[in-house]
């Protein structure tokens, strides 16, 4: 039996280049009980929170505001990151083409509250 891995390096920006779509939000990478997404954007996502998880979001290109509800509005440009608790209610979006990446449990717990 064989116990070696395949570790492959790969590109952010080769990645979120591909993608050509307004919304596009995917995992790259599981670590552990948690997961690596990229996600590109141009307009709005819904409001939501998450029950069990923290998301750090990381920007990697273009400008992505956070609002938080009853709270202030953020701006992160790139090389930019913040971590959203848990059972906080936020909404991301985008006027031009932003990539991001978020670091979040890899469990599905999304609740939208619109």
């Amino acid at each position: 039996m064989n116990n070696q891995q395949v570790l492959l390096k790969k590109s952010f920006n080769q990645i979120g280049d591909k993608v050509d779509s307004a919304y596009e939000n995917f995992i790259l990478e599981n670590v552990n009980d948690h997961c690596l997404r990229i996600a590109v954007m141009q307009g709005e996502y819904r409001w939501h929170y998450h029950k069990n998880t923290d998301e750090l979001f990381v920007v990697l290109e273009g400008e992505l505001k956070i609002e938080i509800r009853d709270n202030d509005t953020l701006f992160l440009k790139p090389g930019e990151f913040i971590k959203i608790p848990s059972k906080t209610i936020h909404k991301t979006s985008a006027a031009t083409r932003t990539v991001n990446l978020c670091f979040e449990k890899t469990v599905e717990d999304t609740i939208f509250v619109d």
